[in-house]
């Protein structure tokens, strides 16, 4: 028997009803603005008017050095919040390309966001790195406000 994920199901269902009333289709999210969740994103909530750390962008070379700070820009803004970013934030390194520079320490710029007063439920930005080498991630973060 084929399974499909719930959110598949739930997307699928949309479309199909959509299909079936004069409503218009949902717009679906592409994989690009689904939220990067892994070992070295933030999922503690934040508190209202407290900048909390919520990722670090970081490049090294083939020694596990630090090099140069990445260029940090947002690409889609949150909407209950703000986002700043601070050099010079230590980072351990999650995963590498050949796994040899897994848990060392490395300097980065670090992605803060700060939930308004009054803000509540969920909030989500993304986030775009540029390395010196031309190397580009774009993260989408979702974040939690604390009651």
């Amino acid at each position: 028997m084929n399974r499909i994920a719930p959110q598949v199901f739930g997307a699928l269902t949309a479309v199909l009803l959509a299909a079936c009333t004069s409503a218009p289709a949902p717009v679906l999210p592409t994989p690009a603005d689904l939220p990067t969740q892994d070992a070295a994103t933030r999922t503690m909530p934040v508190v209202a008017g407290r900048p909390a750390r919520v990722f670090v962008f970081a490049g090294w070379d083939g020694a596990c050095a630090s090099t140069a700070a990445p260029h940090v820009t947002v690409s889609a803004a949150p909407a209950q919040g703000e986002v700043s970013f601070r050099p010079g934030q230590q980072t351990s390194i999650a995963a590498s390309a050949g796994g040899t520079c897994a848990g060392r320490m490395v300097t980065g710029t670090g992605v803060y966001y700060t939930a308004r007063a009054g803000a509540s439920g969920t909030d989500r930005f993304a986030v775009e790195a540029r390395l010196a080498s031309g190397e580009t991630s774009r993260r989408v973060f979702e974040v939690t406000i604390a009651e």
